[in-house]
């Protein structure tokens, strides 16, 4: 089980028990999800993109925090799963596991901070890739809403760990992917 130690920013401790079999008692680690670091011959590069959407900010939050957004209409062999953890089912709270991968992606981590109607973090574990582990290493996606003038802004956030070299290249991925998001939570919230 993962579990933010309390009074602590998501990012920076967790405990994670790990249960070593039915007569062992479980092993305390203190352990994030990725390196604070970027690795050598990596720099971390942070890409923002924000929406106004014409919709309220409960029913744009609503539906931003229903794994169905997410699960259904993926085209497969692509996948995204919420796991349940000790403390209940796989929905959007603090401590679920949240994968989405496929051809060329794997982007696994946890749901850490979430303040309803206004922030959610998902910190993606060391291995998340996207095209290469090489190239291209996710380590958080985190997601802020408030009242705009006619309806809700919007703003993602999405850290990553990118070969020196090739952050235009991720940026440009970004500004491929992310517009799209605005209009679709439009269409479906």
């Amino acid at each position: 089980m993962i579990a933010l130690e309390r009074g602590q920013p998501p990012r920076e401790r967790y405990w994670l028990n790990v249960g070593m079999d039915s007569s062992a008692t479980s092993l305390d680690l203190l352990v994030a999800p990725s390196p604070a670091q970027a690795p050598e011959g990596f720099e971390r590069v942070a890409y923002t993109h924000r929406w106004e959407i014409p919709l309220s900010r409960d029913r744009v939050w609503a539906w931003l925090c229903d794994p169905r957004t997410f699960i259904e209409g993926q085209i497969w062999p692509y996948k995204v799963e919420f796991l349940a953890n000790d403390d209940g089912p796989g929905d959007f709270r603090t401590g679920v596991y949240n994968a989405h991968f496929g051809p060329g992606m794997c982007f696994a981590g946890v749901l850490g901070e979430i303040r309803p109607g206004e922030y959610r973090d998902l910190q993606y574990s060391y291995g998340s890739f996207a095209v290469s582990h090489r190239l291209f290493r996710p380590t958080r996606l985190q997601f802020w809403a408030e009242d705009g003038d006619s309806g809700t802004l919007l703003r993602v956030q999405v850290d990553a760990d990118v070969r020196t070299g090739w952050s235009k290249v991720w940026n440009r991925m970004m500004r491929l992917f992310w517009p799209r998001f605005g209009k679709w939570a439009t269409a479906q919230a």
